[in-house]
């Protein structure tokens, strides 16, 4: 099944935070957002320098979305880049090689030639490391949380997620 995109529009915001909900949990996220705030903050992309886009199959039913904006890179501000801060594939879609095509999508229609894109994996989404290493993409840095607790010594903290 091939997929098109579509510019998400504000009728679109109750489906974009519902899937940025699954998202939220398929990641292992620790965001604590409700479906309104999930909403608001849908709207607010919107309205801003975000760009989200529906992928929808030919047939017009939604499978999944994103969310991207454009960058100056930090080292060589002459240059862009291209941050894509979610792709969502609707659960039981996933498998079928959508999230594939809807990242070729991306980077035939949206993102510049020779753009480097940037994204973020959680450590608790071993499933999302897998697909975006198997796309191409590698480890840059890590970055790493410490959660200061009275009475506790360092290397005895637990981690958080």
């Amino acid at each position: 099944m091939r997929l098109t995109t579509r510019s998400a529009t504000e009728a679109d915001v109750p489906v974009l935070a519902a899937m940025n909900k699954c998202l939220i949990e398929d990641e292992g996220s620790r965001n604590p957002m409700t479906g309104a705030e999930l909403q608001q903050r849908m709207r607010g992309w919107l309205k801003g320098d975000w760009q989200v886009r529906l992928f929808e199959e030919e047939n017009g039913d939604v499978v999944g979305y994103t969310v991207f904006q454009s960058r100056q890179d930090d080292y060589f501000p002459e240059n862009q880049v291209m941050y894509l801060r979610q792709l969502y594939i609707e659960r039981e879609r996933r498998s079928r090689g959508l999230g594939q095509q809807a990242l070729q999508l991306l980077l035939e229609r949206e993102f510049p030639q020779e753009v480097m894109v940037v994204i973020d994996v959680l450590a608790a989404n071993p499933r999302g490391y897998r697909f975006w290493s198997k796309m191409g993409f590698g480890p840059y840095c890590t970055t790493m949380h410490f959660k200061k607790k009275a009475g506790k010594q360092l290397g005895q903290q637990e981690h958080d997620r």
